[in-house]
């Protein structure tokens, strides 16, 4: 841990609750591994209160940024001088950092991490057919990664399904108003035709939950990646697994993230160094019944046993 002192940078994780979050025992071990003065601290505020602290905190001339616990990416950019693309089509954004003339800019880097996790898995989706269970902020900002580039580099076609009506509909439309892809909104979870399903619901975190989707409808070369963090591997994902096929947990979402965030914070040298060699935050957040998947990541095969 970084010996705090007048010097040091103080990073923010405001969220409401905040006792599981991950992120500062991550970023706090990149900061020791990189020999940077800084440290990430967890901090609960409450919806009510969360745009005055916002103001009120970066009024301290040390506070350099924030990374956001949910509730709140979505409530900050009013509060924003300047914002990324991603993050203004999605309506929400996961840092902030302070800028120039101490303007405060946004941006969203929950979909490069859905992208970078999937590459990590070499789990295809460049011009495939992906459906999106959910339609909330992070299924928004999934949906902004995939559907950048259209069809070239992004996915060809993208759908999403929430049972909450109409939710899907305006994610979707939104998406297709910004990029060049085919975007629509589904009327079921049904997988059948789909070359990846991405599970963007907090169905999995009760023992419980029915699942999302029927797993028997899923193509026999089809893949699922569960963004969800807690109860891995959750019901969904042996569910998949079971049939032979191609699934994985949120853990690499937020390890791909993480050159993201300290680029964007100024920390190109540790950028570098965790896209080179991140096992050590892998060894960190990922359970003990996942460790296998540390050594040796489950690949992508084309063909599976139905």
């Amino acid at each position: 841990m970084t010996d705090i002192g007048g010097s040091t940078s103080l990073y923010l994780i405001p969220g409401d609750p905040i006792a599981n979050v991950r992120l500062p025992r991550m970023f706090n071990r990149v900061f020791e591994r990189f020999g940077i003065d800084a440290v990430l601290a967890p901090v609960q505020v409450s919806r009510r209160d969360f745009a005055m602290f916002v103001k009120a905190a970066f009024l301290a001339r040390n506070v350099k940024g924030m990374v956001l616990a949910p509730p709140h990416k979505p409530r900050v950019l009013d509060l924003l001088d300047g914002c990324g693309l991603f993050g203004r089509v999605a309506g929400s954004v996961n840092v902030v950092r302070r800028a120039a003339h101490d303007q405060l800019e946004g941006d969203l880097f929950d979909g490069e991490g859905l992208l970078g996790a999937l590459d990590h898995y070499n789990i295809p989706y460049r011009g495939k057919r992906v459906l999106i269970l959910g339609a909330g902020v992070s299924a928004a900002a999934i949906g902004v990664a995939l559907a950048e580039g259209g069809t070239v580099d992004g996915a060809a076609f993208i759908a999403f399904h929430d049972v909450v009506a109409g939710k899907a509909a305006g994610v979707a439309a939104q998406l297709d108003a910004f990029f060049d892809a085919d975007v629509t909104a589904a009327d079921s979870s049904d997988a059948a035709g789909f070359d990846l399903i991405v599970n963007a619901t907090s169905l999995g975190l009760k023992p419980d939950d029915a699942l999302p989707l029927d797993v028997a409808r899923m193509e026999p070369h089809a893949a699922l990646f569960d963004i969800l963090l807690r109860n891995q591997p959750t019901p969904l994902v042996q569910a998949v697994r079971a049939r032979g096929l191609h699934a994985q947990a949120g853990f690499e979402m937020l390890i791909q993230q993480m050159p993201h965030y300290f680029d964007y914070f100024g920390y190109p040298d540790a950028a570098a160094g965790l896209r080179d060699d991140a096992t050590f935050l892998r060894e960190l957040i990922y359970p003990a019944a996942m460790a296998a998947e540390i050594a040796t990541p489950l690949r992508y095969h084309s063909a599976s046993v139905a």
